[in-house]
């Protein structure tokens, strides 16, 4: 007994001294409060708002990518290295004023095609797209915090700003419909946005930009482009089934139920993405000795398998139970959607780590490969699946492009870089 407490208190005190607990406390808090919020939307909006609100969020993962461009992924990986501190500073002001401008021309872009009328979309979704530059210029703020093993201020950051956004976009909703969600999203994301950029101000100077030179910018883009493809896959991975289905014209009502499914499996990847964040830099410091990596991504593969099984077990057992009661009766179709996508999750689970681990060794372009093989078993067999069963074409569709996916990345994995030299 008191070996098993003390290697708990070392494991508790390695996991304080990464960063981990408080990454972790944070990343939980942003998920209850999203959760919470998803769960008062269900009272206040209607199950068919619910599935326009999934859609408009599919789509719009997919345009930050676009507008992001991989250069979070560069961010990342640049930074974590031991060079100077302007150096740094450079590779971030450049990457972050790039996606500004990326940002704004979709926009842009995505307006002039609407008012041509080579788009056909609503004008609440024209006004959803103003979400792109505060969500992708957010996301490469925080990977450079995360590259300084900032923990602390990311987790300060990414809680309160979360906490205030649902918070009050939940009470416009309850107030004013789907309209006054929407409208104050973009609003209160853009309050978010100018507080962060003030808080890193000293980082973000545009004569860090001017200081772009080929070579820097040929080192960022060799990065960023393979990581660009990899996203933007991983992202037509993840959303493309909402996409699909909202093409092939499955009703809105039937996208809300299983967007709850897919809400609880998207909150139960907390922990293991969290293992992810962590373990990224401690890779990325040490890329070049291959037994150091093989021994850390055993120890994260390993706690990834364990903790998605229990969790999956856990969820799966009370779901019957706990959707009708939390989401409402409405939602009790939810049940069976979250059942098969619980084991995609453990698939997912089982190779999400070697994804982390390509990445920090600079192999973006593998995570691209294997991502565009899944991407293409995935698309085939959603629309083949959703045109025959529906959402649940959906589910089984994902579930099985995971499982796929574990023996595709180990593949790779062994042959690119693991091989012996």
């Amino acid at each position: 007994m008191s070996k098993i407490k003390s290697d708990f208190l070392k494991l508790y005190r390695l996991a304080n001294k990464v960063g981990f607990l408080h990454l972790l406390s944070a990343n939980m808090l942003i998920q209850i409060a999203g959760f919470g919020g998803q769960i008062f939307l269900t009272r206040i909006l209607s199950v068919e708002d619910i599935g326009t609100i999934k859609v408009m969020q599919s789509y719009l993962n997919i345009l930050v990518i676009l507008a992001t461009f991989g250069l979070n992924t560069s961010v990342l990986k640049l930074c974590s290295e031991k060079v100077n501190e302007d150096e740094k500073k450079s590779i971030f002001s450049i990457s972050l004023f790039i996606s500004l401008f990326s940002s704004l021309a979709l926009i842009l872009g995505f307006i002039i095609l609407n008012k041509l009328s080579l788009l056909k979309v609503d004008n609440l979704f024209v006004v959803y797209i103003l979400l792109i530059p505060f969500l992708s210029i957010t996301n490469i703020v925080m990977v450079y915090l995360q590259s300084q093993e900032k923990v602390k201020t990311i987790s300060l950051i990414q809680s309160l700003s979360k906490i205030f956004i649902v918070v009050i976009s939940t009470i416009c909703a309850f107030w004013m419909g789907l309209n006054g969600y929407i409208y104050s999203l973009v609003i209160l994301n853009f309050f978010t946005f100018v507080l962060i950029l003030f808080y890193i101000r000293k980082e973000v100077n545009f004569r860090y930009f001017l200081t772009m030179t080929v070579s820097k910018t040929k080192k960022i883009f060799n990065i960023s482009i393979f990581a660009f493809g990899s996203n933007l896959l991983g992202a037509l991975l993840a959303n493309g089934n909402i996409v699909i289905a909202s093409l092939i014209g499955i009703h809105q009502v039937t996208i809300g139920y299983y967007s709850i499914a897919q809400l609880i499996i998207t909150s139960m990847m907390i922990i293991p993405s969290t293992l992810g964040q962590i373990m990224v830099p401690k890779i990325s410091k040490v890329s070049k000795d291959k037994l150091q990596v093989e021994e850390i991504i055993k120890k994260y593969r390993s706690r990834n398998a364990v903790l998605a099984i229990a969790i999956s077990l856990f969820i799966g057992l009370i779901a019957p139970i706990a959707i009708p009661f939390v989401f409402g009766q409405n939602y009790s179709n939810s049940v069976l959607y979250l059942e098969i996508l619980l084991l995609g999750f453990v698939f997912w689970s089982l190779y999400a780590p070697i994804g982390n681990t390509l990445l920090s060794v600079g192999r973006s372009d593998i995570n691209f490969y294997v991502n565009l093989i899944s991407v293409i078993i995935n698309i085939s067999l959603n629309y083949f699946l959703i045109s025959y069963f529906g959402m649940y074409g959906a589910a089984i569709a994902n579930t099985l492009t995971y499982f796929v996916a574990v023996f595709i990345y180990s593949y790779f994995f062994r042959k690119l870089f693991l091989k012996k030299d």
